[in-house]
């Protein structure tokens, strides 16, 4: 049987392939991993003696059907083109590159080909990793890849059209949410005898037990809202300012990520035009 090879061990790769070992997704001897710096995988072939490091990028592909790149986005297509020599018909290549288009990459590999966004909540075996898959994977090799991403979270197969939305609410969302309670609790010290590390504390606390609530108890946030902020009352009034302040805010927000999907979408649809 062949084995399952992932090509780069940075932050997102490790994490990963982490994730899909605690979670008994994959075995250790199943997986070869390749990397630039070799002393990046010490640790991972100490805990787990049975994975191979491979001495490059070819030597895995020519050991493998299934190959899981993750290595930056401007160096995907350095990689494709690295290892096709040694890709065999089969191979199906799976990638997590957010801007990285599909037909960008079928442009130097004409096979089998996964995009993923997976989502740091990963580390905790929650959040959401996107999914679609070219026309060439069948639902066997479909299910293979879903079935991996769901062991370290929930799984939601889109269109690629909408990776960039989608994006911004999965991928880039653990971000967005901790600077703004990072700036509401700031916002809390200012206006009260509080320190930092016990607004921090609270306000953690608080989102930890408002997502859990509204995840257990399939609560929408119109209800947990009306729950909260009692006719009359000051939570209501906090609420207007947000219903106020907010949504030019969050418009403001996908304009931008959005603008600069589009940049990077172009500075690569030109990279993987040049012949």
């Amino acid at each position: 049987m062949a084995k399952i090879g992932f090509i780069g061990y940075g932050s997102m790769g490790s994490m990963i392939i982490t994730g899909f070992l605690s979670s008994n997704a994959l075995k250790p001897d199943e997986i070869i991993i390749s990397n630039r710096t070799k002393s990046k995988l010490y640790n991972i072939k100490k805990e787990y003696p049975e994975i191979e490091i491979a001495e490059n990028n070819l030597f895995l592909a020519d050991e493998c059907e299934k190959i899981f790149i993750f290595v930056g986005t401007n160096a995907v297509k350095e990689v494709i083109e690295d290892i096709h020599t040694k890709i065999s018909d089969k191979a199906h290549i799976i990638y997590i590159a957010a801007a990285l288009t599909i037909e960008n990459v079928e442009s130097v590999f004409q096979g089998k080909i996964s995009k993923v966004i997976p989502n740091l909540t990963s580390e905790v075996s929650e959040g959401v990793s996107l999914i679609c898959h070219n026309e060439k994977v069948n639902e066997i090799e479909a299910e293979f890849v879903n079935k991996l991403f769901n062991s370290i979270s929930t799984v939601k197969i889109i269109e690629e059209d909408d990776f960039e939305v989608g994006s911004d609410l999965t991928s880039c969302a653990p971000a967005f949410i901790a600077e703004i309670f990072m700036e509401f609790a700031e916002a809390s010290v200012k206006n009260s005898n509080f320190n930092q590390e016990d607004a921090n504390d609270m306000v953690i606390k608080t989102l930890y037990g408002t997502a859990k609530l509204l995840h257990d108890k399939n609560m929408s946030f119109e209800e947990l809202i009306s729950r909260v902020a009692t006719k009359g009352g000051i939570t209501e009034d906090g609420i207007k300012v947000l219903e106020n302040k907010l949504p030019g805010t969050f418009d403001e927000l996908f304009k931008t990520t959005l603008d600069k999907h589009e940049q990077i979408k172009s500075e690569l649809n030109c990279q993987y035009n040049k012949n």
